[in-house]
């Protein structure tokens, strides 16, 4: 399991899909531990990685765009964030897991 990398930073946030941008390569099927913070409350996940998109190159080397599968989140999970995203309300944060091991 791959921890967020420390410079992820989220693009789009979707009840099936997660993508953010990194300047490190996660392989697909790789599974990243993550948290989003949804009206300042972290809701800690893990999804596998279904695709790793190079966006851009610079002279610091690649840009990518991450995306997780959320769809196989447990139901709970999945019911929660596509509450968060109805509601529209305030914008979810990109965080390390905090749980301790991950």
């Amino acid at each position: 399991m791959n921890r967020l990398p420390r410079d992820a930073a989220l693009v789009e946030l979707r009840p099936d899909v997660l993508t953010f941008r990194t300047r490190e390569c996660i392989l697909p099927d790789s599974v990243v531990a993550f948290a989003l913070g949804l009206e300042g409350q972290p809701l800690e996940l893990e999804a596998p990685v279904s695709v790793c998109l190079v966006m851009e190159r610079d002279r610091s080397g690649f840009t990518y765009h991450v995306e997780c599968d959320l769809t196989v989140l447990p139901n709970v999970d999945r019911q929660i964030l596509a509450l968060f995203i109805a509601k529209g309300k305030g914008a979810p944060e990109l965080l390390a897991p905090a749980t301790a091991g991950r």
